[in-house]
């Protein structure tokens, strides 16, 4: 294949789209999977694994293949590239820092300095202290280790389905599955209902229930913890554990049930920051104030960044505020606070959470058009270019179809020129927040008619 520029990708019309060369995966990417699989580690994606295709560039909510092909992104590189790949103005601020600088610790530096000022004057109310990480596992834990400093307290309650990492205290934050053969994990972490609406943990009903869900972390904190508790830890939408929106009053609950009990409320934002949910951050679309919040993902365009965010007062406690008490060795890189910090601007210039808003609030309401057709659609759910559809067998039942139902519509998609976020029964939609309503509608009628081969070879509806 020859080599072409990004630019090419951006001459693209949506009724162009995707354009597929070859068979998926094609003929260049099996050769490259075959010799990248010869030395590389079993545990990767299912993503990666089953779509086969080797990428080679992207621009804005297209991914092209090595073959030729070009995608339609509704993954966002799992969750992650919120203004599109290789967005013009943060790919110049990253090669402009890193003609300066490849690495340099903590110390001082202009690009710092101005992503933080930045930062801190879009961030909550009250929280206007900060420290730089890489990766959201390691922000988490960072965030960890903060509420033990301030409060001197060891216990954390998270909720079902939480996913916060892979790191073993962010492991034992987790619910679901993800932690399954990892055990021991650490002591003092408990869970609580999620609320999660179409399959209430405490069997009731939405309209009617009033968000017991979120009374349950009484009996939690009585019944199971020590009441040593430092922090609630918990995502404001839960991403990995399938889209899954709260109610507002249950934030509400639980931000009282905090107050009173002098425990710190930490909101993990690493997968919902930087206008995925058609606001700056999740926790916006709730009346609460974070003493914690975590960052990542989106906040440097893809480029690796997280962000622990606070108060001055409890960033001040010890052991946190000591000489490398809260410091890590890639923490501090002005070429990631470039990044964050090209973002930022991006998304408010560009008026991206506003688009993510309203073509998310699109997409939502075409899978919902969708549902209505195709039984196997459980359940719609999501905010901004934040969605899940959960796919069943039986709309009474709620029983979910198979894992192998659910790789035969991923490959299916994958083959038509479509990425989507995850290969399960519960499958995520997060594109860009640069997708724009016609590109997006291309994608929805290819999914519609995926999701219909897959109910017909799997005999569901």
């Amino acid at each position: 294949m020859t080599a072409e520029s990004p630019t090419h990708l951006r001459d693209l019309a949506a009724s162009d789209l995707p354009r597929l060369l070859t068979e998926v995966p094609g003929p260049r990417s099996r050769e490259l999977t075959g010799r990248e699989s010869a030395h590389s580690s079993p545990g990767l994606s299912a993503l990666s694994t089953l779509s086969g295709i080797a990428v080679h560039q992207g621009f804005g909510a297209l991914v092209e293949d090595v073959d030729g092909n070009v995608f339609i992104d509704f993954s966002s590189g799992t969750v992650v590239t919120v203004t599109g790949h290789a967005h013009p103005r943060v790919v110049e601020a990253i090669k402009t820092e890193i003609d300066k600088f490849i690495h340099i610790y903590d110390y001082t530096s202009a690009s710092r300095a101005d992503f933080l000022d930045h930062l801190v004057s879009v961030l909550p109310d009250g929280l206007d202290k900060v420290q730089m990480y890489t990766s959201g596992a390691e922000t988490v834990e960072a965030g960890l280790r903060l509420a033990k400093s301030h409060t001197g307290r060891t216990e954390f309650i998270s909720l079902y389905r939480a996913f916060h990492g892979k790191t073993m205290g962010a492991m034992s934050l987790m619910g679901g599955g993800y932690k399954k053969g990892f055990g021991p994990l650490v002591s003092g972490f408990y869970q609580t209902p999620n609320a999660y609406c179409y399959r209430c943990p405490l069997m009731l009903e939405p309209d009617t229930c009033g968000a017991k869900c979120a009374d349950f972390i009484e009996n939690v904190f009585e019944q199971e913890t020590t009441g040593n508790v430092a922090a609630v830890v918990a995502e404001a939408i839960q991403g990995a554990g399938g889209a899954i929106v709260p109610p507002p009053e249950y934030f509400a609950k639980i931000q009282e049930f905090c107050r009173r009990n002098d425990i710190l409320l930490f909101i993990d934002e690493v997968l919902t920051s930087a206008g995925r949910t058609g606001k700056m951050w999740a926790s916006e679309h709730y009346d609460i104030k974070p003493d914690i919040m975590t960052m990542g993902k989106g906040i440097g365009s893809g480029f690796p960044l997280g962000v622990v965010a606070s108060s001055e007062r409890v960033m001040s406690s010890l052991p946190w505020a000591q000489h490398n008490g809260g410091t890590s060795t890639y923490g501090g890189s002005p070429v990631s606070a470039a990044a964050g910090l090209a973002t930022l601007i991006t998304i408010v210039n560009e008026n991206l959470i506003e688009n993510a808003a309203v073509v998310g609030a699109h997409i939502k309401g075409r899978l919902e058009e969708l549902q209505s057709r195709h039984l196997s659609m459980g359940d719609v759910r999501g905010r901004g270019m934040l969605m899940a559809v959960e796919f069943v067998t039986d709309r009474q039942t709620k029983e979910r179809i198979s894992q192998e139902a659910a790789e035969f519509l991923y490959r299916d998609l994958v083959s038509h020129g479509i990425l989507v976020a995850s290969a399960a029964p519960i499958m995520r939609i997060t594109p860009p927040l640069v997708m724009t309503r016609d590109l997006a509608d291309r994608a929805l009628d290819i999914f519609d008619a995926a999701v219909g081969r897959m109910e017909n070879q799997f005999r569901i509806g």
